[in-house]
């Protein structure tokens, strides 16, 4: 392989696996409501804000906080799909050209999620 050809072939698995690490999934051997519960409880543990929820639909948004602004910070979708015995959550930017920033903050609101799940 040519040298600029490998280049490019880097460079594009470097961005892939940037834009992989932000949206983050999780799967937990718990019923769907019950893993709701802890997801919104997780995004105060996490130091985050509920802007907008539908429990019937097992969305909801959050943002970060700013240090100088709570009215602040980028946003996230957290979704809930599963069933009576297991559920999986998937988290990301809700706008994705915020997706690499979103990266340590989406870590911080799975940890604390894990850390209740468990």
């Amino acid at each position: 392989m040519n040298r600029p050809a490998f280049l490019v072939v880097t460079i594009l698995v470097l961005l892939t696996a940037g834009v992989a690490a932000a949206a983050d999934t999780r799967t937990y051997d718990r019923p769907i409501e019950s893993t709701w519960e802890e997801a919104v409880k997780a995004v105060r543990d996490a130091e985050m804000v509920m802007l907008d929820s539908s429990r019937a639909e097992h969305t909801f948004t959050m943002r970060t906080t700013s240090w100088y602004s709570h009215k602040k910070g980028r946003v996230m979708e957290v979704e809930l799909d599963g069933d009576l015995s297991s559920t999986t959550i998937t988290v990301r930017a809700a706008d994705p050209e915020q997706e690499e920033k979103l990266v340590k903050a989406i870590a911080r609101y799975l940890a604390a999620l894990d850390e209740r799940m468990n």
